[in-house]
This record gives C-alpha cells, sequence and structure tokens, in this order.
C-alpha cells in the first residue's frame, strides 16, 4: 500500500544526488531508500511523493520537511554570492540520518569519491547485515556497531586504512559515545567525536550535520574549500578553520544548509573558477 503526501519546496532528486546521503538506489524516476531497518520506495510528481514502505510521520521526519524552507532560502539570499547556488537547486533539503550509519558513512569518506563510498557501505551491509525487501527489490541493513566483523575482515573489503578508524569507531558507538551527541553544544560535541581515530573536524561536521541536525556545523573539503576561497577570500588560500569561523559569522545557524548548496553547485561545475559577482559585497 502506498501514501501520498504533499511536500512543497521539495525536489526529491536534488536532496538524494547532493553528496550527504549513500543508502539510495535510483529506478527510473522512482527511489528505493533505506535508514537503518527501514527500506521504502517514494517518487515525486510535483509537489506530491508516492511513498511505499514508509509512514507520514517518518516521511516527514526523513527529508525535514519540517523545516521552514522558504524562510531558510530567504534568509541564505541575502548573500548575492549564495543566489546562484540557491536557483540551481531548488528545494534541496538536509536528511536527517540514522548516527550511526551516518558516522560510518563520512568515516568510510576519507580520502575518497561518492561512488566509492556508496559501493564500500553497500559492500557492507551486504556482508554483515540483514536481508530486507519491499516487494520485489531486495537490499541489507546497514549493521549496528556490535554486528561487525574484525577490522581483518574491513579490509578484505577494500577500505584500507579506514577499516582500522570504523572497527575503533564501532567499539566507541558501542560504548555510548553517540547517545552522548544530542546533550552537548555543537563545540563540545565536535570534539567528542573527534575521540575517534580518523575523524577529523570535517567528519566531524558530516555527523554533526546529517545524523544530529546541528545546522551550524560547516563541513569543509575539497569543494567547500575551493568555492570558499573563489567565492570569499579573493582567491587567497586560508586555513579550513579560518573557513568555518567565516561561515559561521556569515550564515549563524543556517551555515549547514549554506554548505550543502555550495557543495553540490561547485561539485557540478568540476574545477571551473566560480568567481563572484562584482556586486557582491564584504569578503
Amino acid at each position: 500500500m502506498s501514501i501520498r503526501i504533499q511536500a512543497p519546496r521539495f525536489d526529491l532528486r536534488h536532496t538524494l544526488e547532493c553528496g550527504q546521503f549513500f543508502r539510495w538506489t535510483r529506478h527510473g524516476d522512482a527511489f528505493h531508500v533505506q535508514r537503518g531497518r527501514r527500506l521504502f520506495r517514494v517518487r515525486q510528481t510535483g509537489v506530491t511523493l508516492d511513498v511505499q514502505g514508509a509512514d507520514r510521520w517518518f516521511i516527514r521526519d526523513f527529508f525535514s520537511l519540517d523545516h521552514d524552507l522558504a524562510g531558510i532560502e530567504h534568509s541564505l539570499r541575502r548573500d548575492p554570492r549564495l543566489r546562484p547556488a540557491l536557483d540551481a537547486y531548488p528545494g534541496l533539503r538536509l536528511i536527517r540520518q540514522d548516527p550511526w550509519e551516518c558516522t560510518a558513512a563520512f568515516i568510510i569518506s576519507i580520502a575518497s569519491n561518492i561512488p566509492r563510498i556508496t559501493r564500500n557501505v553497500a559492500d557492507i551491509a551486504r556482508t554483515w547485515g540483514r536481508r530486507i525487501a519491499l516487494g520485489d527489490f531486495t537490499s541489507n541493513e546497514f549493521p549496528r556497531p556490535g554486528e561487525f566483523g574484525s577490522e581483518e575482515s574491513l579490509r578484505r573489503l577494500r577500505l584500507g586504512f579506514r577499516a582500522r578508524y570504523l572497527d575503533r569507531a564501532a567499539r566507541l558507538a558501542e560504548s555510548g559515545l553517540l547517545e552522548e551527541i544530542p546533550s552537548l553544544s555543537c563545540e563540545d560535541a565536535r570534539e567528542a567525536l573527534m575521540v575517534i581515530p580518523g575523524v577529523a573536524e570535517k567528519v566531524a561536521d558530516c555527523i554533526l550535520l546529517f545524523a544530529f541536525g546541528r545546522l551550524e556545523a560547516f563541513p569543509v573539503d575539497t569543494w567547500i574549500r575551493r568555492v570558499m576561497i573563489d567565492l570569499y577570500f579573493h582567491g587567497r588560500r586560508v586555513p579550513d578553520r579560518a573557513i568555518r569561523a567565516f561561515a559561521s559569522e556569515r550564515w549563524g545557524d543556517l551555515a549547514g544548509y549554506a554548505q550543502q548548496y555550495l557543495y553540490t553547485w561547485s561539485r557540478a561545475r568540476g574545477r571551473v573558477s566560480v568567481r563572484a559577482p562584482r556586486a557582491a559585497s564584504r569578503a
């Protein structure tokens, strides 16, 4: 049985394909999506979502349909340098991910790329995750921290040095590390996540933004570094901490949304320069 959900100011494809989440498969105009032990199918027609395998509350929460995207876009449009990214990807929203799956995925993402991350995540799920089905479509749950194999078995899945990081992360997650994060300030939560071997500021900020809804987090990777230096620092190379501080001052609690629009826009342009318009103010 399917349900229909009204989702104004939402673009399913932009939201799933923008690199924040890795557990989806596209089939024509529909997507099979998995979060934790939930497998569902979703198709968008205009502002309507047709969903199988999930209820209305879950979909609204997962796709952040409760966020006031009109207000978010209005606020971000005060920055003229952001407008091209906002125009290019209307309806892009932040996904609320399972904290453990998100943590594991972004540890896997270290020194990697989206196709490889997606493949690594799927390989782990096939190896240790329970089989689930939705109609004729089958998939595997992503294993919980206590369900993983050894570091050696992770290495056999071609995770390389990330195997050690993921093995240690699973042990720390089992001990309750991720359960502490919601009660901490953003700065303290970042420091707590960086106890995990291999987790530096960028990965910690990804986890804070995509798993814990800390919209003030601003992950800085190669794409963000490039576009921020080009748009806001006149091409001058600056440390990542300066970029994060600038983002915090400029966009405050909406820095995470600004980051995702800039990240998606920057990746779509590859290495082409994206110079800011002359009329843009500040920086």
